[in-house]
């Protein structure tokens, strides 16, 4: 639940024919020499190319807006396009650049846009997070934190406590994983937010699992469960019981992880979600090796490369090395039965 650094998802791209427009009275607002009119058309155009994902054609028009924004003194302009730059470049894992446009928009707020201040300092901690730098992060989630505390941003409290337990957790601190999550869940309980009481728990639950703590696991995560199910989210639900299917496998409990990874990969099929689906298959093959049913494990291997080559999956080779491993021990099997029955 980190603050957002792209645009919404739910934005429609433009069409090819609305680009081409907006660019053909860009170069009109140029040659006339309108230098507001050229920033906004700017701005549109990469707001349009972010949204269809030709990021380096968005950064190109951003900076011209940027300019032309300077050029006016047009300070909420300039902004606006040095966040939106910060975004791309965040996506694209241009983690010094992101760093550096973040820096500069922070420059700009005054000192009474507490609240914009606040998110720039907890994109700025994603960006560091994502360079695995966790003490840069933290400290810029900690000063985030600081800041909406002060505004009593319930929300944002809850997120960025969120992202304080997620750099906790990679780095092995525990302790302060669980508790960071636990201010989390409390502050998602207190304002009756079912998502993010169904992501805080399967964070712990991910918390425990990792501590091979497999019965607080499970108790997390089948809370979590039942939330996303009340919420509808499909996708939330076929994660937990990808994780609880993990959770009963390490525990012995095979039949339950089976019917786990089955019941998950039913939502992804509902969904389409070919992606994950393979996830799923390969899960319940491997489950199914350990059982002994190794016809049944290879009837799924094929369904998961066939899946595999058909998306360009880049975990082909693992899953063709899975399908030799278990052919194998079927051809061990047949060979052992043989001779048995030869001895006989």
């Amino acid at each position: 639940m980190p603050d957002a650094n792209t645009p919404s998802r739910g934005a429609q791209p433009p069409g090819e024919s609305s680009l081409e427009a907006m660019l053909q009275e860009l170069e009109e607002r140029r040659q006339t020499g309108d230098v507001a009119a050229v920033g906004e058309i700017c701005m549109r155009l990469g707001q349009g190319y972010a949204a269809r994902g030709s990021l380096r054609q968005a950064l190109k028009v951003y900076e011209e807006a940027v300019k032309a924004f300077e050029e006016r003194e047009d300070r909420v302009g300039r902004l606006s396009c040095l966040k939106n730059m910060a975004g791309i470049c965040y996506r694209e894992g241009a983690w010094n650049r992101a760093l550096d446009l973040y820096h500069q928009a922070l420059a700009l707020l005054a000192a009474e846009e507490q609240p914009e201040i606040a998110l720039v300092h907890s994109q700025i901690g994603s960006v560091y997070q994502g360079q695995g730098d966790w003490e840069k992060a933290l400290a810029a989630y900690r000063r985030s934190l600081e800041i909406r505390e002060g505004l009593g941003d319930t929300r944002g409290i809850a997120l960025l406590h969120n992202n304080l337990g997620a750099v906790y957790a990679r780095q092995e601190r525990w302790e302060e994983a669980c508790a960071a999550w636990g201010k989390c869940l409390a502050l998602h309980e207190g304002a009756g937010d079912l998502t993010g009481q169904a992501i805080t728990l399967g964070n712990l639950g991910s918390l425990a699992q990792r501590q091979s703590q497999w019965t607080d696991a499970l108790t997390r995560y089948e809370k979590s469960l039942a939330l996303y199910h009340k919420c509808g989210d499909a996708l939330g639900e076929a994660t937990i019981h990808n994780n609880l299917g993990f959770v009963h496998k390490q525990l012995g409990h095979l039949d339950q992880a089976l019917a786990a990874y089955q019941e998950g990969l039913k939502l992804l099929h509902q969904m389409g979600d070919s992606l994950r689906s393979t996830v799923a298959l390969h899960n319940m093959a491997v489950v199914h090796e350990e059982q002994g049913n190794y016809r049944e494990a290879l009837r799924l291997l094929e369904q998961v490369i066939e899946l595999d080559r058909r998306i360009g999956h880049p975990d082909l080779r693992r899953d063709m090395e899975t399908f030799r491993r278990v052919r194998q021990k079927l051809d061990a099997e047949r060979d052992a039965k043989r001779m048995e029955e030869e001895r006989g």
